[in-house]
C-alpha cells in the first residue's frame, strides 16, 4: 500500500475544515444581533397521562387534569456566540430562570444554561431550539398536597425537606419567533418533557 495514499484524505478533510472554519464560521458582525432577552409568560401545562393528584389542582382545565394553567414568568439571556455566513444559522448561549405558581398552586421553577441553534425562517421569523443542563425545583408537595404519596417525576421518597429538586442534563426548549419590529419580536416557547409534562409559554423579545 502506497503510505501517501493515506494520507491524502486526511490532508484534504483538514483543509476542508480550515477553510470552511476561515470562510464560513464568525462571531457576530455590525448587521446582526449579539444578544437577546426574552420576558415569557408562563403558561399552559399539559399532561401526557392525566394529573398525578388533580383534586389538588385548582386551575386544572378538564377533569382529569390533562390541561393545567400555570401563573409565572420566565426570563431568557442570549449570546449569539457564532453567526454562520451566507446562512440562516447561528449558534447562541443560554441561560434561563423561570418562577411560577404550579399545578398545585405552590412555588416552583428551573435554572438553565445551555446551547441554542438558531434557524431563521425569512425576515420576519426564526426557530430555535436547545439543550443543557437544567435544575426544576419546587416546594416540597409533601404536607401540602392532600394525600401525596410521590409522583413520576421527583420520585416517590417522601421527604421533609423545604424544596424538591431534580437535575435534568439535558433539558431544553424549542421556541417560534415573529418579529414585529427591527429589534422586538412576540415569542411562543415549548417545553417538550414528556412523558410527564408539556409546558408553553408566550411572551416578548428583545434583540441588541
Amino acid at each position: 500500500m502506497n503510505p501517501n495514499r493515506s494520507r491524502i484524505p486526511s490532508a484534504l478533510l483538514a483543509a476542508l475544515l480550515l477553510a470552511f472554519s476561515a470562510v464560513s464560521v464568525r462571531a457576530g458582525s455590525e448587521d446582526t444581533n449579539r444578544f437577546g432577552a426574552n420576558l415569557l409568560f408562563t403558561g399552559l401545562t399539559y399532561h401526557p397521562g392525566g394529573g398525578d393528584h388533580t383534586d389538588a389542582y385548582p386551575r386544572k382545565l378538564d377533569d382529569g387534569a390533562y390541561w393545567v394553567l400555570l401563573l409565572g414568568g420566565e426570563l431568557d439571556l442570549d449570546w449569539y456566540a457564532y453567526h454562520f455566513s451566507n446562512t440562516p444559522m447561528a449558534v447562541l448561549v443560554r441561560g434561563s430562570a423561570s418562577l411560577n405558581k404550579d399545578c398545585s398552586d405552590v412555588w416552583a421553577g428551573f435554572l438553565h444554561l445551555g446551547p441554542h441553534f438558531n434557524l431563521a425562517l425569512g425576515e420576519r421569523f426564526a426557530f430555535r431550539i436547545g439543550i443543557g443542563p437544567t435544575l426544576v425545583w419546587r416546594q416540597n408537595w409533601n404536607g401540602r398536597v392532600a394525600n401525596y404519596t410521590g409522583d413520576t417525576f421527583y420520585g416517590k421518597t417522601l421527604t421533609n425537606d423545604a424544596f424538591q429538586s431534580r437535575l435534568i442534563w439535558y433539558g431544553g426548549n424549542m421556541e417560534l419567533e415573529w418579529k414585529v419590529k427591527r429589534n422586538v419580536s412576540l415569542i411562543f416557547s415549548n417545553i417538550p418533557g414528556w412523558p410527564h409534562i408539556i409546558t408553553s409559554s408566550i411572551g416578548a423579545r428583545y434583540s441588541f
